[in-house]
């Protein structure tokens, strides 16, 4: 099985839920299901998460937006994998 992210996704939208809510937000690949999604998320950056939230858009691709625990700091780990 390949990794089920693709990269993260960042926008002034998706910035703001790292702030206020808590939330990354990355684009993966269609045929990942939210199991896989969040396994990928917990094991790469070695986080809990408390749920997901996956789309597709109308370009045909994946984009999850996945809640992590009260424990840990979206702005942390986003700082942590070079997204500032």
């Amino acid at each position: 099985m390949s990794d089920a992210i693709i990269h993260p996704h960042v926008t002034e939208k998706t910035v703001d839920k790292m702030d206020f809510q808590n939330k990354m937000v990355f684009i993966c690949r269609s045929e990942a299901t939210k199991d896989e999604i969040v396994a990928d998320v917990e094991r790469r950056f070695d986080v809990e998460t408390d749920g997901i939230s996956a789309m597709v858009t109308p370009n045909g691709r994946t984009k999850a937006e996945v809640q992590l625990t009260d424990e840990y700091d979206a702005q942390e780990i986003a700082s942590r994998i070079g997204v500032f």
